[in-house]
């Protein structure tokens, strides 16, 4: 047996034969004002929303069929067949006796509505994956989050809410004119937090995406839905940074300004609902600001960037997608980066930088001189050579469709140079050669214990070409120059997650967690020595897992 089902579990009904229940017996999450201000965080609790769901066994291989219109496609990008499932996994390898904690990991996981199938990767409702680990062994499951998107889609049987690339049909003009009135209010953007999951410095467990309103507290050992996560500050605003900074001391995001573009960078400290306003940024460029969708931070400073592919109002009006969904690429308006003191929210620097696209910076720290003094801010992303075309080739249609030709974009790992001597122009070029990881760069991890500080290791998904998505599991080491890689073929690694050793000395003492989508429909969840990047322990899921995106660690006393 791949798997152990611990007694006191329960499985999850399969997604063909799903029970609905009707949306009026439950409590409205927005209305009970969830999650706000400092109150003792034991106070702040709500009813179970999650729908109660009889116990089966894992899908057969017909319901597996069903959720893609009975065609296999692999297993990555196929809607998760269970809202919910937990069991102890058989482990081959040993598992560090020292690694006890519960890994997590977002991202979209159910494609399809009904007979309704979606159109991109970032659209997918948002399931949770966990890993226990404790004393060698581990327990996982996975369960569906329950946002008001989700539970509405399940109601209707269609979309309800503004996706990423999809927006409810309107049965008529009129209807259409009301839904456009409600996007303006952000009534219909979607608060399906179907991005990353963050541990708050007060314990607090949160999922997150673009929008404000799809901020969700879960439950780290169950994976229930507790409730929203609603500021209780006056900032305003619809969008937020998909990847705030999170420590054990404060949490810092991004708020981008539609109206008058630019950027608030605010603070959140532990136990708190409200956010402080640190400074603001001006945009130089464009009509809008750019996407913003992670940001790096060094000890001192806050960085901001300006990508020219910008935020789009009229892309955001229309009823069908473009190429670049809400954003449009705006090469005139050139590329900028801008470094905020955190301390007096004052701009230090804001200088011109080649054209970029990423999704993800890495890390950031300060260089300095023979004397101790800040010279420049070095900052790192998984960057995509100005492409913009990456955000396209993630429909799930090419997703579902290699053919073997070669076909993912190349990226690389760029490495901003800022200058602090008052220089107008900053340098971006590859931090290593990308031959080293394929020419394939995304979903990043570090040593958190050197968040903003020099660092000489990364971790990251690379490619083995001809793919069509990155396929590898890539360890970059900057010193060096190199990149360490694991391949299986047929695989769809995700993130690769760094766990320091407690008590570790040397960064790369730790172990690295991935869980795997195998091209046979299996899947299971792969730990890696941190610093040889060997094989040390795989567990076998009772069915293969989709695509996740992002993770956090929320470790056990």
């Amino acid at each position: 047996m791949a798997f152990t089902a611990l007694p006191s579990v329960r499985n999850s009904i399969s997604w063909p034969t799903m029970l609905v229940p009707d949306m009026s017996d439950n409590i409205s999450l927005r209305n009970k004002g969830i999650y706000k201000g400092q109150r003792n965080l034991r106070d702040l609790t709500v009813a179970n929303v999650a729908s109660p769901l009889p116990a089966i066994a894992p899908p057969t291989s017909e319901e597996r069929l069903a959720t893609t219109g009975r065609r296999q496609h692999h297993v990555a990008w196929t809607s998760i067949t269970q809202e919910r499932w937990e069991g102890e996994l058989h482990v081959q390898g040993q598992i560090p006796l020292w690694l006890k904690g519960t890994y997590l990991r977002n991202g979209p996981g159910m494609w399809h509505i009904g007979e309704y199938n979606f159109r991109h990767l970032f659209d997918g409702y948002a399931t949770v994956v966990k890993l226990g680990f404790e004393k060698g062994r581990l327990v996982a499951g996975h369960r569906q989050i329950e946002s008001e998107a989700y539970r509405a889609a399940k109601k209707n049987q269609k979309v309800c809410y503004r996706e990423f690339s999809e927006v409810p049909k309107a049965a008529n003009f009129l209807a259409y004119v009301g839904e456009l009135a409600s996007l303006f209010s952000g009534a219909s953007l979607t608060d399906n937090a179907n991005t990353g999951v963050v541990k708050l410095g007060d314990g607090r467990v949160v999922c997150l995406t673009e929008t404000q309103k799809g901020s969700i507290v879960i439950e780290p050992e169950t994976l229930e839905t507790v409730g929203k996560f609603e500021y209780s500050d006056s900032l305003g605003g619809l969008l937020h940074s998909a990847h705030p900074v999170v420590t054990d001391e404060e949490f810092l995001t991004l708020l981008p300004d539609l109206v008058k573009a630019g950027y608030l960078v605010v603070r959140m400290a532990p136990g708190t609902n409200e956010r402080r306003v640190i400074g603001r940024v001006n945009c130089r460029g464009g009509p809008a600001p750019g996407w913003v969708h992670s940001f790096p931070v060094t000890q001192h400073y806050v960085l901001v960037p300006e990508m020219p592919l910008r935020y789009c109002a009229h892309n955001l009006l229309r009823a069908e997608p473009t190429p670049l969904y809400k954003f449009e690429w705006h090469p005139r308006s050139k590329a900028f980066m801008h470094v905020m003191c955190k301390t007096s929210g004052n701009i230090v620097a804001s200088v011109e930088v080649p054209l970029f696209v990423t999704f993800h910076f890495i890390n950031a720290y300060e260089e300095q001189d023979e004397h101790g003094r800040v010279t420049a801010i070095i900052a790192d992303c998984c960057e995509h050579n100005s492409d913009t075309t990456i955000l396209d080739r993630l429909r799930l249609q090419n997703l579902r469709s290699f053919n073997g030709e070669d076909v993912l974009p190349d990226a690389r790992v760029g490495r901003f140079r800022i200058p602090l001597d008052g220089s107008p122009y900053g340098t971006l070029e590859a931090a290593l050669d990308p031959n080293e990881h394929g020419r394939g760069m995304d979903m990043c991890s570090i040593n958190p214990n050197y968040l903003g500080k020099k660092y000489r290791y990364a971790y990251a998904c690379g490619a083995q070409r001809p793919c069509n998505f990155p396929n590898t599991l890539t360890k970059l080491d900057f010193e060096l120059k190199k990149a360490k890689n694991w391949h299986e073929e047929g695989a769809v690694p995700s993130e690769p997650f760094f766990v320091a050793r407690p008590g570790a000395t040397e960064e790369d003492d730790g172990v690295v967690i991935s869980i795997i989508s195998e091209k046979n429909g299996e899947g299971y969840a792969l730990l890696l020595d941190g610093s040889t990047f060997e094989e040390i322990a795989r567990a076998k899921f009772p069915y293969g897992l989709p695509y996740g995106l992002h993770g956090c660690w929320v470790p056990k006393e």
